[in-house]
């Protein structure tokens, strides 16, 4: 009878011990899943959703710009100098990129001594600006790049 009760005593007991090793393999399995949906969410890319182009032209930074209107001298004097310049002065550059938010602003060029030449960081797109003989704007447009 003795006997049989440590049999008993012993399986209980190792029963439990059974029941401990799983619940905290369960705790492991939870905590490293835990840890990988975290180190995933962490390392997701953000998405960026630039404004409507469209918007930019009728609101806020570009809104002065108008077709057969809008002077050369205009531009320069309410953008800056313009990151690039094509035909002599015919055709005008400028940089831009939106934040997190989606609001479209200017970048200036930097200086890249490795490579000897102007680079932008993020640019997102360029704005184009084509002028007449006369020196009036004859047609923009914003190039978004993908």
């Amino acid at each position: 009878m003795k006997e049989e009760g440590n049999k008993s005593l012993t399986l209980r007991m190792r029963t439990q011990r059974i029941c401990l090793a799983n619940a905290v393999n369960m705790v492991r399995k939870i905590a490293f899943l835990t840890v990988c949906a975290f180190i995933a969410a962490g390392c997701a890319t953000p998405n960026i959703k630039p404004a409507d182009p469209q918007l930019l032209f009728t609101s806020g930074l570009l809104n002065f710009l108008q077709d057969g209107t809008t002077t050369r001298e205009e531009v320069v004097l309410k953008l800056g100098v313009p990151s690039a310049q094509i035909e002599g002065d015919r055709i005008l550059m400028y940089q831009l990129k939106t934040d997190k938010l989606g609001n479209w602003g200017l970048i200036a060029p930097q200086w890249n001594a490795a490579a000897g030449m102007r680079t932008w960081s993020g640019g997102t797109g360029s704005l184009v600006l084509i002028f007449d003989e006369n020196g009036f704007l004859h047609k923009h447009s914003l190039v978004i790049a993908q």
